[in-house]
C-alpha cells in the first residue's frame, strides 16, 4: 500500500517502466511558453513522429479538399496552413494516444481525457485563460490511472469496475493502493517537473471543495461537465458533485446563453473529434 510520503520513490520506479511521453510533453510545454517559438521547431518534431506527421497533414487536407485543392504532402507546409495552435494540440493529442496504445482500458480513458481536454478549452475561452494550457492539462488530468495498471492492473480494473455501480472511484482507489490517482497523477508530474499550475489540475479533479488556482478550477469543472454532458458516451458517465467554488472562481453562470452556446460546442467538438 502506498501512502502519500513514499508516493515520490514509488512514481520514480513507476515512471522508469512508462513509455516516453514525458519528453514529448516537456518539450511542448517548453515551446507554449514562449510566443515566439517557431513553425519550423515545432515542425521538426512533428516530422519525426509518423503519427503526428500524419495528424497535420490530414487536418491540412481537410481543409484543402473543402476548396477542391490537391493534398499537401509536406508537413511543413500543411503546418503553416493550419497554424502554430493546431499543430500544438495535434502534438500533444498524438502524444497521450501512444502513451496509452499498451493500457486495457486506454481507449475510453484517452476518449475522457480528450472530451474534458476540449470542455477544458471551451470553458477557458469563456473565462479568459490560456486555451492552450487548459488542453494540455485537460489531456493530462487522469494520467494516475496508467500509474496503477504498471502496478497492479487487475486489482485497478476490480476497483474501476465496482464504482461503475456507484461512483465510488476516488475511494476504492484508495482501499486499493493507499492513495487515489488524482493523487499518484500529481505525483508523477512533479516527478516529470510539469509546471506546478498542471500538477494542481491534475491533483485536484475531483475535489469538491478546494481552488487552489483558476486552471485547476477549469480542470475540475470540466471534468464533472464532461461526464454531465456523456462525452463519449458510456454508463460509466455520472456526475456526483459539482465544485460550486471553483464554479464561482471561474464567474459560469450556468443559465447563460454562452453557457448554453458552450454546451453545443463541446459536443460538436467532440464528435468531430472522433470522426
Amino acid at each position: 500500500m502506498l501512502t502519500v510520503d513514499a508516493l515520490p520513490v514509488a512514481v520514480a520506479s513507476i515512471a522508469r517502466r512508462l513509455p516516453p511521453f514525458p519528453k514529448v510533453v516537456l518539450q511542448l510545454l517548453e515551446m507554449l511558453g514562449h510566443d515566439d517559438v517557431s513553425m519550423d521547431a515545432l515542425t521538426r518534431q512533428a516530422r519525426n513522429d509518423p503519427v503526428i506527421a500524419s495528424g497535420i497533414l490530414a487536418t491540412a487536407n481537410r481543409l484543402r479538399r473543402i476548396n477542391a485543392q490537391p493534398d499537401l504532402h509536406d508537413p511543413f507546409v500543411a503546418a503553416s496552413l493550419i497554424g502554430i495552435t493546431q499543430v500544438r494540440r495535434i502534438v500533444v493529442t498524438a502524444s497521450m494516444n501512444k502513451f496509452m496504445a499498451d493500457d486495457k482500458g486506454a481507449s475510453f480513458l484517452f476518449n475522457h481525457s480528450k472530451a474534458v481536454a476540449i470542455v477544458a478549452q471551451e470553458l477557458a475561452q469563456l473565462c479568459g485563460l490560456s486555451v492552450e494550457k487548459a488542453y494540455v492539462a485537460g489531456i493530462l488530468h487522469d494520467v494516475g490511472q496508467l500509474c496503477f495498471h504498471f502496478m497492479d492492473a487487475e486489482r485497478f480494473q476490480e476497483a474501476y469496475r465496482e464504482s461503475i455501480l456507484d461512483g465510488r472511484l476516488i475511494e476504492r482507489e484508495t482501499a486499493a493502493f493507499g492513495v487515489d490517482h488524482a493523487r499518484i497523477g500529481a505525483a508523477l508530474a512533479a516527478h516529470w517537473q510539469l509546471p506546478e499550475e498542471f500538477v494542481l489540475s491534475i491533483r485536484d479533479h475531483h475535489e469538491d471543495a478546494v481552488v487552489t488556482s483558476r486552471l485547476p478550477a477549469v480542470i475540475n469543472v470540466a471534468e464533472s461537465l464532461a461526464r454531465a454532458l456523456d462525452i463519449p458516451s458510456s454508463p460509466k458517465n455520472r456526475v456526483t458533485r459539482i465544485n460550486s467554488l471553483a464554479v464561482e472562481e471561474l464567474g459560469l453562470d450556468w443559465n447563460s446563453p454562452a453557457m448554453r452556446d458552450c454546451f453545443g460546442r463541446c459536443r460538436a467538438r467532440f464528435q468531430y473529434a472522433m470522426r
